[in-house]
């Protein structure tokens, strides 16, 4: 492949799975809308943390491919992304002591007693997180999949010729230089192929 092909390639890998990661978003966030969940419900936490991670995959660190450069998210959402993501990095993906602050609650993330008359207990104040603003998220996640679908219908266009018409299975290669842009592979999806 030409360097120019193998860039094509990694582009086509992370825009796909980005693509990917923003549908999930959108269903977790449209599914806790329409059960309307709230923190009290035993799966609402879970797929709260998975709005958030899922969401920040195309955004972190990924070997080979490189993530998404920032400047894909519509302006008017720069700021629900910012957030995002560091709820992301600080409650959800991982559990700093050192978090930002909430207004009047101190540090986000705390282990806090709580004292009753006839018992004292211990909670998480992460476990208590109110849903981010879900009805922009499913919206912001829609645009970027917009966007996404261009970039993977541009690059899968470039390279039409390169994928082989026998039925099969090929993953984009993106970690060959010297090799094809795509790799016929054992099937997945496709049985006794």
């Amino acid at each position: 492949m030409t360097n120019e092909d193998f860039e094509d390639a990694k582009t086509l890998w992370k825009f796909f799975y980005a693509h990917e990661c923003f549908k999930q978003v959108e269903n977790a966030s449209s599914f806790i809308l329409e059960h309307k969940m709230d923190a009290d419900h035993p799966v609402y936490y879970s797929l709260i943390t998975a709005i958030y991670i899922i969401y920040g995959k195309p955004f972190k660190k990924s070997n080979v491919v490189g993530k998404l450069p920032d400047d894909i998210v519509p302006t008017q959402y720069e700021d629900l992304h910012k957030l995002l993501l560091e709820h992301r990095d600080q409650l959800y993906a991982h559990t700093d002591a050192k978090s930002f602050d909430l207004p009047d609650h101190g540090a986000a993330n705390q282990v806090r007693f709580l004292v009753l008359p006839e018992e004292i207990r211990l909670f998480g104040t992460q476990f208590r997180a109110r849903p981010p603003l879900l009805p922009d998220v499913i919206t912001l996640c829609q645009e970027l999949q917009t966007k996404a679908t261009y970039h993977i219908n541009k690059l899968q266009k470039r390279h039409q010729k390169k994928i082989p018409l026998q039925v099969g299975e090929y993953a984009i290669n993106v970690l060959d230089q010297a090799g094809a842009f795509v790799l016929k592979q054992k099937p997945m999806i496709l049985k006794n192929v």
